[in-house]
């Protein structure tokens, strides 16, 4: 450690930047280095065998019963990729174990180990000191009034890039409570990009990595994380808790690659959008979100755990096989959407196997009293059913948002119809653009006409400028969509939304925003609409989703400043995402009627 701490400091960039810093705080150099050094003890690793072999070892305790199904040829690519550049991973973040497959199946396929970037609340005895010298670097979780601490990092982070070590951390900077992929943190990324771009080396190639779990112990404490409840330090005691709480029986962990970026052409390529004029960073951390997600595939647990929330009701295995089939015919019409399921997609072995594995760990219960065997999710479990379901939600999202455009042209459009779904479609598109990764708006444009392809195949042959949409073309999209699926993909978020824009609304205008106050007021309205059967489902009443849309808000202009004006525009926006609510519950009225 003292080498590389020596070998940092003889840099000119890190003595340069140090002699900077001392002028901004207004204090003596000498008193900087030795904070720096200070904060270099905490958070240098390496890759020490003994350590690296206790590790895995650990680890292979920890997930004992997890099989790891893995894109072997993918892997073999990404050998040969790592004997020429640094290799930066950016995996999803859905369990404390990600790390560890992700180091497993890489340093089995030949490719050298990474420096894997960590929370220091991991940091506690037993398994700090050993994952520390197993080339874990430990980041403190707030280093806001620390601006030593930060040049620190960022210079150890920039020997690591100029040495060409491989590097590893969640994009997300904490796991998903929601199941989906959260919005990315950009800190890290920040310091590793003025790195690369600084150095004369290689490009660092940038390698998007999906990881989901058919069974996961920790979605229930997350849940209970979402809907406000406290979280649980880590330390001894929580290791053996969270050793304990295993699957009982044998589960699966999937890992699968997005194609790779390389860093420093692909930053060169966004910087000539004007666009993108210092937002950079922020453009190329979305791109990987979006990569990851498009690798994301669509696993048993999901599709069942979609098939029962939709339901709302206990379903037999036949009823269950129906409910799935929008989902599976969605599947067999994109042949190059990602899932695990191979070419069975409605052999009812693995749909069994499912249902047994989610009532065993508790999701769903079984009643067997009747004539036939029902499932249905279990009390208290909605949202653990929907972490599961909404690890493919990405996949369907295009679909919900092209039907539901296609609906609101039909319901409120008076004018030309092709425009009316193109602008509602925008516009939705606007509105999630905090919780979905959604391509370029030229590349949305493309996918939303392949969906609307699938309600109606000679409109893929037809010049895009061309054709007016009729009233009968429209009710012939409208029909060939069914059975819907928008109101069961998108209602959950708009739900949440209206909730926050609704308390927004009644927000004093005359009192600057407390953002705080705002969500507790949030969950407790939530909880006594869902009570009251006033809000669909408990799932939108979680603090990630009021995170994500207090974001939209601000992004708005609707959290700061008092007066009249702001009130009404904060009106106006709660009022446009009820006006969603309602046609999306209309939706699914015509859906049960239909069906």
């Amino acid at each position: 450690m003292e080498t590389t701490i020596a070998t940092i400091m003889r840099g000119e960039r890190f003595h340069s930047g140090l002699i900077k810093l001392s002028e901004e705080l207004h204090e003596p150099l000498p008193k900087l280095e030795r904070l720096a050094v200070r904060a270099f003890g905490e958070m240098i690793a390496r890759h020490d065998a003994a350590a690296t072999a206790a590790y895995r070892g650990m680890g292979a305790i920890l997930s004992r019963r997890y099989r790891i199904d893995v894109d072997r040829e993918a892997l073999g690519k990404l050998r040969e990729l790592d004997k020429e550049h640094a290799i930066i991973w950016l995996p999803s973040h859905r369990s404390y174990l990600d790390m560890f497959y992700l180091e497993q199946v890489a340093q089995e396929a030949g490719i050298r180990p990474a420096y894997v970037l960590g929370g220091d609340n991991l940091d506690f005895w037993p398994i700090g000191p050993i994952l520390r010298r197993a080339g874990v670097l430990y980041i403190r979780r707030d280093t806001h009034d620390n601006p030593v601490y930060r040049f620190a990092l960022r210079s150890y982070l920039g020997h690591l890039v100029e040495t060409g070590q491989n590097l590893s951390w969640s994009i997300e900077g904490g796991r998903s409570r929601t199941g989906k992929l959260r919005p990315p943190r950009y800190g890290a990324l920040r310091y590793v990009v003025d790195a690369v771009r600084a150095s004369e080396g290689p490009d660092a190639m940038v390698v998007p990595v999906s990881v989901v779990y058919e069974q996961l112990a920790e979605v229930a404490s997350m849940t209970a994380e979402a809907l406000g409840g406290s979280k649980k330090p880590e330390g001894l005691a929580w290791l053996l808790r969270f050793a304990r709480t295993q699957p009982g029986r044998m589960s699966g962990v999937r890992i699968d690659f997005g194609e790779p970026i390389g860093m420093r052409a692909r930053l060169t390529e966004i910087a000539r959008d004007p666009r993108a004029k210092g937002k950079e960073v922020e453009r190329f951390a979305v791109e990987v979100c979006h990569r990851i997600n498009r690798a994301t595939p669509a696993i048993p647990t999901a599709i069942v755990t979609f098939a029962l929330l939709g339901a709302e009701r206990a379903l037999t295995l036949d009823e269950t096989l129906e409910a799935m089939a929008p989902i599976l015919s969605y599947l067999r019409d994109h042949p190059t959407t990602p899932t695990t399921l191979g070419s069975q997609l409605e052999d009812a072995g693995w749909i069994t196997s499912t249902l047994d594995k989610l009532t065993d760990s508790g999701v769903l219960e079984r009643f067997t009293g009747g004539e036939q065997t029902v499932w249905y999710i279990a009390p208290e479990q909605h949202l653990v059913a929907a972490f599961y379901r909404n690890t493919l939600i990405h996949l369907l999202v295009n679909r919900a948002i092209a039907e539901l455009a296609t609906f609101m042209a039909r319901e409120h459009s008076v004018g030309d119809l092709r425009e009316s779904i193109w602008n509602y479609a925008i516009s939705l598109r606007q509105l999630l653009k905090f919780e979905f990764f959604f391509a370029s708006r030229a590349e949305f444009n493309e996918e939303l006409r392949a969906e609307v392809a699938l309600f109606d195949p000679d409109w893929a042959g037809q010049e895009v400028r061309e054709p007016v949409v009729t009233r009968e073309q429209l009710e012939r999209w409208f029909e060939r969509s069914r059975p819907h699926l928008a109101h069961l993909i998108l209602r959950p978020f708009f739900d949440s939304y209206r909730v926050v824009a609704d308390q927004l609304a009644r927000w004093p205008h005359d009192r600057e925003v407390d953002e705080s106050l705002l969500l507790e007021r949030c969950l407790g309205f939530g909880q006594q609409q869902v009570l009251q059967a006033k809000l669909h489902s408990a799932e939108s009443v979680t603090l990630e989703l009021f995170r994500n849309a207090l974001t939209l808000a601000g992004h708005r202009g609707l959290l700061s400043g008092t007066g009249r004006e702001v009130r009404e525009r904060r009106k106006a926006f709660a009022d446009s995402l009820r006006q969603i609510v309602d046609d999306l519950d209309t939706l699914s009225r015509l859906q049960n009627a239909a069906a």
